[in-house]
């Protein structure tokens, strides 16, 4: 089984990933993918640089390019769990894996805000205008960028992740069981 997770900036797609290994899961983040490229090239780690650094990647090397590296890495058999889902081509390349359902995870904007805040990776969202310019500029795809708004559409499944994280492992567990 392979899980493919869109979310929203700070919505617990890594959360959700962690909880997955506890199940057995491989988690394969394609944020991390592009964080190990742009560190390769000598790139400072924003949320911006990485998004501007990810459509330039993709313009160049395709839509899902992201994924295609990410389905190297599973091994037949292995269940995973695929985070940070940004573009349509990588949702295109991953609906022809076997076995394979897109969850979109959100939460409300002022929780995730505070999560970046106290989470405090580096490049990430400090305010509230931060994160609404960074979420505009992912949402529509121009320009050959994110298209956050058609990849929820996408979805097969959606968690709205605003309570406990024992509230989210439970509609976690109801959605694996509902897959298999």
């Amino acid at each position: 089984m392979i899980i493919g997770i869109v979310g929203s900036i700070a919505s617990g797609k890594d959360t959700v990933a962690d909880y997955l290994k506890t199940k057995n899961f491989k988690a394969i983040s394609l944020s991390d993918i592009l964080r190990k490229i742009m560190r390769e090239e000598g790139q400072e780690m924003t949320t911006a640089n990485m998004t501007e650094f990810g459509n330039n990647l993709r313009n160049e090397k395709g839509h899902g390019f992201l994924a295609e590296k990410a389905v190297k890495e599973i091994k037949s058999g292995d269940d995973v769990v695929i985070t940070s889902i940004r573009q349509v081509g990588e949702i295109e390349f991953l609906r022809n894996q076997s076995e394979f359902t897109l969850i979109r995870l959100d939460a409300p904007t002022e929780i995730r805000l505070k999560r970046l805040i106290e989470r405090n990776r580096e490049g990430d969202i400090k305010n509230m205008a931060e994160l609404q310019e960074i979420e505009a500029k992912q949402a529509d795809g121009t320009g050959g960028g994110m298209n956050m708004t058609k990849c929820f559409t996408m979805a097969d499944k959606e968690i709205i992740n605003d309570g406990t994280f024992e509230d989210l492992n439970t509609k976690i567990d109801k959605l694996i069981s509902e897959a298999r």
